[in-house]
């Protein structure tokens, strides 16, 4: 171990909830100029005083409505007294969204920081989240993090199940990044004087011994409506670090911390290789505000798709590439990623302006995507004599067959019976069903190369020395059971699924029905965070009986569905099962 003293990094924060319990118009009124003139003064008085704080999209807000307080805080960036930390744009949940967004969430949070701040962070800060995926450290890692820290761990988990104080934490793909997982509470003062604190000697002694150098990291500071650290609290701080006792005392960000281990040393620390989840709190965010975290993932693969079609647009000389759309696309739905607003802890007026924001978003980037598709088919050969023809987009990484829909003007279709034709000449199975009054919905088995642009045929059935056709298996469907070349589905009289066979492996895949239940929610304080345990284990649920409505809905060559209606304890529920043929048939739809 190194002959210096054991050294506490202390990280000073001012963490905010850019929606929690009040709005982001609460934030830019009245949490954000607080925030400013708070630190601004305190960076006077006491000079060894360094602030981190988090999330790009708080910074934005500064700059646009307070631009006089921005360049005294680029003032105080440029002297190394606010430090931008966590390198994302809004402090996200990072176990609903997908590993793409978190690259997004660094990409947009450093390109602002570095433009606008002339500095990049070099961590992942993020005191208040409730769990952390695997995911997260092998996507940091990539995009040149090194290390990780979280004080959420310290309340919601009993110590033993918090894996070190500081030490490496693995993903997926073996990717490292340093994690500190016991820093104290974010809204923690100081009592006493830190350098003499037996505590915390033992602690750093104990890291020391570990992997030879005694550091370890203490959060100070204040939360949820940001402001600043009390002062009390920073005299405590700034005497600590003039004092020589046996503990050397720092303000530092929060990233210092892995400046001062070697490649050495950080070799030496303890390995965690899993996730870090919550075991209680925090579970309930998986499905409160469910309708929010659908449109999330739509505007996720929105976004995906619109890209990707772009770069093709571009790439073909038809359009300039739409960066500038494309950013605001992705910023709209990415700030309200935050950990109290996607995962619905947030209050009822915070979703007015969250659903409005994702509305914005889907449009915007159905806007690119549409735009684009139509200059890549400007390249394509569309011309047909009797037909219609269809322009196919795969957005994926894969080959896949799956079921084309495409809602259609009657006035538009070529006369007699229907059926498409695939760009090499042979028919698809199509599926013709009524869409309103002047409209129907044509359904139909493509299979598409990895990220295609294939242009399909609506015409006629061709006569009978035509084009070959691929027709798998027609799915069948009754009131009672669904069936296609993979599995038989069985729905019983209480409208569960109670058997799906899987015909290729021969056997039942299910050990009972899918049955529905009603449970007492018995989380009083935090129920949008929390389903208990108790919950689960009390016995107390109760099963969702009675006959049910089934309806055949969907019936036909490419796809069959059943709608199940039921009525329970004063709630209306209604289910949709659907099974394919050919490929899109693997899966069970419900």
């Amino acid at each position: 171990m190194s002959s210096r003293r054991p050294l506490l990094l202390v990280t000073a924060t001012a963490h905010l909830d850019t929606q929690w319990r009040w709005t982001v118009r609460d934030t830019i009124r009245d949490f954000l100029p607080r925030t400013l003139r708070e630190n601004f003064a305190l960076f006077r008085s006491h000079p060894g005083y360094v602030l981190s704080f988090e999330g790009a999209f708080r910074y934005m807000l500064v700059r646009e409505y307070y631009p006089e307080a921005w360049e005294e805080l680029r003032r105080w960036c440029r002297e190394g007294r606010w430090a931008p930390v966590g390198a994302m744009l809004d402090a996200p949940d990072v176990n609903v969204v997908s590993p793409e967004s978190l690259v997004r969430q660094i990409l947009y949070g450093q390109r602002f920081f570095a433009r606008q701040l002339g500095v990049e962070s070099r961590d992942v800060f993020l005191p208040d989240c409730f769990g952390f995926g695997r995911a997260l450290p092998s996507v940091a890692a990539h995009c040149g993090l090194g290390s990780f820290s979280t004080s959420k761990l310290i309340k919601w988990k009993a110590p033993d199940e918090i894996p070190f104080d500081v030490g490496r934490w693995r993903g997926p793909d073996g990717a490292e990044i340093l994690a500190v997982l016991r820093p104290g509470g974010y809204g923690e003062g100081i009592d006493g004087n830190l350098s003499r604190s037996r505590t915390w000697l033992r602690r750093l002694e104990a890291i020391g011994r570990t992997c030879g150098v005694a550091v370890g990291m203490r959060y100070v500071g204040t939360g949820d409506r940001g402001g600043s650290p009390d002062r009390q609290s920073l005299d405590r701080l700034e005497r600590a670090s003039a004092a020589d006792g046996p503990v050397e005392v720092r303000c530092a960000p929060s990233h210092a911390i892995r400046e001062e281990l070697t490649e050495e040393a950080l070799a030496r620390l303890p390995v965690h290789d899993s996730e870090i989840l919550l075991p209680t709190h925090g579970t309930g965010c998986w499905t409160s505000q469910a309708a929010l975290k659908r449109w999330n993932r739509r505007n996720e693969l929105l976004a995906a798709a619109a890209e990707r079609a772009a770069v093709a647009a571009d790439w073909l000389g038809e359009i300039d590439y739409p960066g500038s759309r494309l950013r605001q696309g992705w910023l709209r739905f990415l700030w309200h990623q935050m950990h109290d607003d996607l995962t619905g802890t947030a209050i009822p007026a915070a979703y007015d302006i969250t659903w409005n924001d994702q509305a914005v978003a889907a449009n915007l980037l159905a806007g690119v995507l549409v735009d684009s598709l139509g200059a890549v088919s400007r390249r394509l050969d569309t011309t047909s004599e009797t037909g219609l023809p269809l322009l196919v987009y795969n957005p994926t990484s894969h080959a896949r067959e799956d079921v084309v829909e495409a809602v259609l003007e009657r006035s538009s279709l070529p006369p007699g019976e229907l059926v498409v034709t695939s760009p090499e000449g042979t028919t698809r199975p199509t599926q013709v069903e009524a869409a309103g009054a002047s409209r129907v919905r044509v359904l139909f088995l493509a299979a598409v190369e990895p990220i295609s642009f294939s242009v399909f045929e609506l015409g006629a059935v061709p006569a009978a020395d035509g084009g070959a056709g691929i027709h798998p298996a027609a799915p069948t469907v009754s009131t009672g059971q669904l069936e296609n070349e993979r599995y038989r589905v069985t729905v019983d009289r209480h409208g569960d699924v109670a058997s799906v066979f899987d015909k290729r492996l021969g056997r039942e895949l299910l050990s009972g029905p899918l049955g529905l239940e009603l449970l007492r929610d018995r989380s009083h304080r935090w129920p949008a965070w929390e389903i208990r345990p108790e919950t689960i284990l009390d016995g107390g649920a109760r099963s969702v009986e009675g006959e049910a409505a089934v309806a055949v809905v969907e019936s036909g060559p490419v796809r069959v569905g059943l709608e199940i209606r039921r009525r329970f304890a004063g709630s209306r529920l209604k289910q949709t099962l659907r099974l394919a043929a050919g490929g899109a048939g693997e899966r069970l739809e419900i």
